[in-house]
């Protein structure tokens, strides 16, 4: 026969465990409700970040020039065989660098570079070419333009005008459009990629690819004897 002593110890301990249980699962959801706390204000915290890079970034838009072509569009560079648009008149570019300048591409003598500021080509031959510059450059009567085309603000080296600077290239640049409408006249598909132009607005000479440092002096007398 149970007694009420015993009776009371079970009660006791019966109530104790529930006490027990109730202050586990207390404890459990202030443990779990602080981790949600937490990650939520995280989240707000990556977002804030995240909006204050997005404001800060410079954006294709605030880069890109505006480009007017006059002229036919060139044929492509041909694959191992002879260019078809040398002789052919030089779609005339008009445009203006990163500080506003008007710049023109194709009125006369002149040799040519378009580049991208994250093509690696393009990045380890612009130093060459800084070089080049300072130590020789073309002759007087021809300019030398380089043409900063097919901008991706998603990846390296962006903004263009802080690649140039970073190379000290001071020389003059025309800013290509959104659709690269420059690159697009002259046929090209690639960058680097140089073109010579005589005098009198004929292209005297295309091509893709890094040129040989040595070859800057004869490509700028072609446009000059052109």
């Amino acid at each position: 026969m149970t007694t009420p002593t015993k009776n009371a110890r079970s009660e006791a301990r019966r109530k104790e465990r529930e006490e027990q249980r109730r202050a586990e699962t207390k404890r459990q959801r202030l443990i779990y409700g602080g981790v949600g706390a937490a990650v939520v204000l995280l989240a707000v915290v990556i977002a804030v970040l995240s909006v204050g890079e997005t404001d800060d970034r410079v954006g294709i838009s605030e880069v890109a020039g505006e480009v007017d072509v006059d002229g036919d569009t060139l044929p492509p560079i041909p694959d191992g065989a002879a260019d078809p648009a040398v002789g052919q008149p030089a779609p005339v570019l008009s445009g203006e660098d990163f500080d506003g300048t008007p710049i023109t591409v194709g009125d006369g003598a002149q040799l040519v570079s378009f580049v991208a500021s994250w093509c690696p080509a393009c990045d380890a031959e612009l130093p060459l070419v800084v070089d080049w510059l300072d130590t020789s450059g073309p002759p007087e009567d021809v300019q030398f333009v380089m043409v900063s085309t097919n901008h991706d603000d998603s990846r390296q080296n962006w903004p263009p005008q802080d690649w140039f600077a970073a190379a000290d290239y001071t020389g003059d640049v025309l800013v290509d459009d959104v659709p690269s409408s420059a690159f697009r006249a002259y046929g090209l598909t690639a960058t680097p990629s140089w073109v010579v132009i005589n005098d009198a607005g004929e292209v005297l000479f295309r091509a893709s690819g890094m040129i040989d440092p040595a070859e800057f002096d004869t490509l700028a007398e072609l446009a000059a004897s052109g």
